[in-house]
């Protein structure tokens, strides 16, 4: 097996023991996971963690094969044009024992729909037809709209619970599980929700620990404190692996590192200078080394390993200094001093910063890009700063380029390539505007029929890398482990759940 694309389970018979508290005042947990990430209330303000636990639920799911399914819809259907229709389940009860009707539906859904996370989204509104009928209205066609109402941000939450000015403090919901309490540092204690419509989840109580640091979360897994440990360090991997009691888990996910430059100022307003950095990068080199060998060269924002959305005919740069260094001499950017020297323009040095933050090994991969722009006559400097500081930095004016990684499919629908292309809708602060990305973007918006809607994807795909107004850099594995006794979980690939509701822990 590949362990860049494939699950993997340790070898060894022992048995890791559910092992101690993790508090002088809590109980022995029936499953313990810990990661990086604080869990929030509130689904619109990080609240993501709810999801991936179980807790909440939304109309639609999102299936192994990162298909949109259903979830608390059994089906929709396409009204017309700007109507679809989505048809509840019956007997599906709130975590506070009330029912979950239309009406209900359509006031979560209005609240997510008024929030900045759909702003830019054509959903002109929701309204509930009949106690188990919900109808959502688009201002123009929208066929990624069931994708969409999947996100976190869509889940459906009983309204009663709201608080006055709409935000949540306690998350009710629908799913196998249920909020206990919120804990210090960012914890989540569960309990499992014994009216559940779906089959009754084995286990009994979740408790989520945020851990910060990477290497604590593996010594408290080892140390039989944690049942479930994710995003681990890839150097970790075979010690993990040769390890009794520990199951370890490589799949890849729909997520990517890239460079994004301003397309707006110089050097980068140039493509000639954004292709010669594709060219100087050495791509396999750095997956080999800094990534351990876990991760790929990305060559566009899917991966073909991933999704049938990735065009499988692009090749990717390659590695090619001397293109690199051509390319910034045809843009006028001279070695006066021998092909290695800091190149200079009109009296200007090649002089570069590249601001990134502490996650995912970013500052290792910054580091290979200093030295791989210096060998073609780059002065590179590399900043490490807080996420929130680099995005302030790069939104208030000129800059030359940031690292950074984002999930490209975290709903599943080509459409978040608006979020990094479209000259309106694109996050990203490149700048970058082409007229026929915008429209194959807008068209494949409208188009129902799929394979319409692959060949504009694909077609996007292969402009943004031939004109680069960012760099695509490596496709992401993340690393998981569990205990032995762990037993039924299967990685999502959009990584929206954790599936807990189908693992046992125990001997079977």
């Amino acid at each position: 097996m590949n362990r860049r694309t494939a699950l993997k389970t340790a070898a060894g018979a022992g048995v890791l023991a559910l092992a101690g508290c993790l508090s002088s005042d809590i109980e022995t947990e029936d499953m313990r996971i810990g990661a990086p990430w604080e869990a929030s209330p509130d689904p619109l303000d990080g609240g993501s963690m709810l999801r991936r636990l179980g807790v909440t639920e939304a109309l639609v799911g999102v299936d192994y094969d990162a298909n949109p399914a259903p979830e608390l819809a059994t089906d929709w259907e396409r009204l017309d044009e700007h109507r679809w229709q989505f048809t509840l389940r019956e007997d599906v009860t709130f975590h506070d024992d009330d029912s979950l009707d239309a009406a209900a539906a359509v006031e979560s859904l209005e609240r997510t729909l008024e929030s900045a996370a759909f702003a830019a989204l054509p959903i002109e509104g929701a309204e509930a037809t009949d106690d188990a009928t919900v109808v959502v209205e688009t201002e123009t066609p929208f066929s990624p709209l069931p994708a969409h109402l999947s996100r976190n941000e869509a889940v459906i939450l009983n309204p009663a619970t709201f608080d006055e000015d709409g935000s949540v403090a306690e998350p009710v919901s629908t799913g196998p599980f249920a909020v206990d309490s919120f804990e210090s540092a960012g914890g989540l204690s569960c309990t499992r929700h014994a009216a559940y419509y779906g089959d009754e989840p084995a286990i009994e109580s979740v408790r989520y620990e945020r851990v910060k640091d990477d290497q604590t979360r593996r010594m408290k897994l080892e140390n039989g404190e944690l049942e479930m440990a994710r995003i681990l360090p890839r150097r970790a991997i075979d010690a993990l692996e040769s390890a009794d009691g520990i199951d370890v888990y490589t799949p890849e996910i729909p997520r990517i590192r890239f460079l994004t430059f301003d397309t707006t100022s110089a050097p980068f307003d140039d493509e000639r200078v954004r292709r010669a950095v594709n060219y100087a990068v050495d791509l396999e080199s750095l997956t080999e080394s800094v990534l351990e060998g876990v991760d790929d060269p990305a060559v566009g924002p899917f991966s073909a390993d991933v999704t049938e959305w990735a065009n499988p005919d692009l090749d990717g740069y390659g590695h090619d200094p001397e293109q690199a260094r051509r390319l910034l001499s045809d843009a006028g950017w001279s070695a006066e001093s021998g092909q290695d020297s800091v190149r200079t323009r009109d009296g200007q040095t090649l002089e570069i910063e590249i601001p990134t933050f502490d996650a995912r090994s970013l500052p290792l991969i910054a580091e290979v890009l200093q030295s791989d722009l210096s060998a073609v006559g780059f002065d590179v400097n590399v900043r490490t700063i807080e996420y929130n500081a680099m995005l302030e930095q790069v939104s208030q004016g000129p800059f030359d380029a940031y690292l950074t990684s984002w999930g490209t499919l975290y709903y599943p629908d080509p459409d978040r390539l608006a979020e990094l292309f479209h000259s309106e809708e694109a996050t990203l602060h490149h700048g970058y505007e082409n007229e026929t990305v915008d429209i194959l973007l807008e068209e494949a918006r409208e188009l129902t029929d799929r394979t319409a809607r692959k060949e504009r994807y694909y077609e996007i795909q292969s402009i943004v890398l031939e004109e680069s107004p960012v760099a695509f850099l490596t496709n992401y594995t993340t690393v998981v482990a569990t205990a032995s006794d762990v037993n039924g979980y299967e990685p999502h690939p959009i990584e929206s759940r954790y599936g807990l509701e189908s693992i046992t822990v125990g001997d079977e």
